[in-house]
């Protein structure tokens, strides 16, 4: 039977993720008996994280607390939101009421929910080029069209994003809000200047733009002490925070939230209602405990963050020991890192090759551009990969390199 013709109109700017194409192909190679090594991934490393705690809390809240298997309010359970108000006044220096604070499914289900409420079809939504790849597919599926802005390893170049609003609205496009990923940018991260986190407030002020900022990676942090969220900078509500625990607690556990004000709060909870009611209840409550006892200092900061920045002095030096004279950047927060082939080169044929005759799997960096460039990018993982495999990986992409492309 052919279904076309019931699907929805906007059914037409649906795709499906690179990122999916990738694990896809490596699932069916692990099938077939091949042992990979992936530097592919975008979660934490299971064996950081203190699953045997966090068990003993899922133990605990279910036999004690009824609530944790009932719905709970659209926002979230009060107690989680307050005490989340006081965790990212510590550690993000945010001045923030429980009551702006929504309990998302994720932060992917944050984004989602912003998009449904700001986005609509034929408005432009301006990115950092390249960006986070789901991101971008969420924000066309509700019909945006996707502006991107060049990144450096100071983050998003304001400069050209002033010339690319002047540009835009000179064509009478509507400039609807700003995405960027300032901490740890996925795919490439890098982390975004102090300087340069002012500006970009300056120019949406100029513009009358808002900022949608994503803050998956702000406990991500291996150096640079001094940067604060856009949020923390904010002195005219354009920021709205789309925040995770996914890389504290696991992605699996799907606790974000959004930080939002006036009708754009109200909008996104009425909004949530029909959609998934409320974040799962059992995730919230460990959430709530994980952070009440003191567990983010106790196994992130003390434990699991230092694990992480082990791993991506390994990553580095591996590449610089390998492939000295490459370009890739040396992120400061999150879990990636951006290796960029020769001018010209294939990086979509190169991971294909990569995956198949060395069993590396990498991500292609071409589908997180905004436009035709990068296609000689490779997006590199450090938090999942053991330490052991990380300089095996490393090994063997440079073996490739080198053969296509010489020292």
């Amino acid at each position: 039977m052919d279904y076309t013709k019931y699907l929805a109109g906007r059914a037409n700017w649906i795709k499906g993720s690179a990122l999916a194409d990738v694990m896809k192909k490596a699932s069916e190679l692990q099938k077939k008996g091949v042992k990979l090594i992936s530097l592919a991934a975008g979660d934490p490393d299971p064996e950081l994280i203190p699953r045997a705690v966090l068990g003993e809390i899922a133990k605990e809240v279910l036999e004690k607390e009824p609530k944790s298997v009932m719905y709970t309010p659209a926002n979230g359970i009060p107690e989680l939101r307050e005490e989340l108000a006081a965790f990212l006044k510590k550690y993000d220096h945010l001045e923030v009421s429980p009551e702006n604070i929504v309990i998302t499914i994720g932060g992917t289900g944050a984004l989602d929910l912003l998009g449904r409420v700001l986005i609509d079809p034929g408005d432009v939504v301006i990115t950092e080029n390249p960006s986070y790849i789901n991101t971008l597919l969420a924000f066309e599926q509700l019909g945006a069209k996707i502006e991107g802005v060049p990144v450096d390893n100071d983050g998003m170049r304001v400069d050209l994003l002033e010339e690319k609003i002047k540009e835009l609205k000179a064509k009478g496009q509507k400039v609807k809000l700003i995405y960027t990923i300032p901490t740890g940018q996925n795919p490439m991260g890098v982390t975004m200047s102090m300087e340069r986190r002012k500006a970009l407030l300056e120019i949406a002020s100029k513009y009358d733009l808002l900022i949608i900022e994503d803050t998956a990676y702000n406990f991500m942090r291996y150096e640079g002490g001094d940067i604060v969220p856009l949020k923390a900078l904010d002195n005219e509500g354009r920021v709205i925070v789309a925040g995770t625990l996914s890389k504290v607690l696991g992605t699996g556990f799907r606790i974000g939230w959004i930080i939002a004000e006036g009708e754009i709060l109200k909008k996104v909870l009425m909004q949530k209602q029909p959609i998934d009611f409320c974040a799962p209840a059992i995730s919230q409550y460990i959430a709530l405990e994980y952070l009440k006892r003191g567990y983010f200092e106790k196994y992130h900061l003390e434990g699991a963050l230092l694990g992480y920045k082990e791993k991506r002095d390994i990553m580095l030096k591996a590449l610089e020991n390998h492939l000295p004279n490459a370009e890739f950047t040396k992120p400061i927060a999150g879990m990636f890192v951006m290796f960029f082939l020769p001018e010209g080169a294939d990086g979509i044929s190169f991971a294909n090759e990569l995956m198949e005759r060395e069993g590396v799997v990498v991500v292609p960096g071409k589908p997180f551009y905004t436009d035709e460039s990068g296609k000689n990018a490779i997006r590199l993982n450090f938090s999942r990969p053991s330490k052991e495999e990380i300089p095996i990986g490393i090994k063997k992409l440079a073996k490739l390199y080198k053969e296509k492309f010489g020292e």
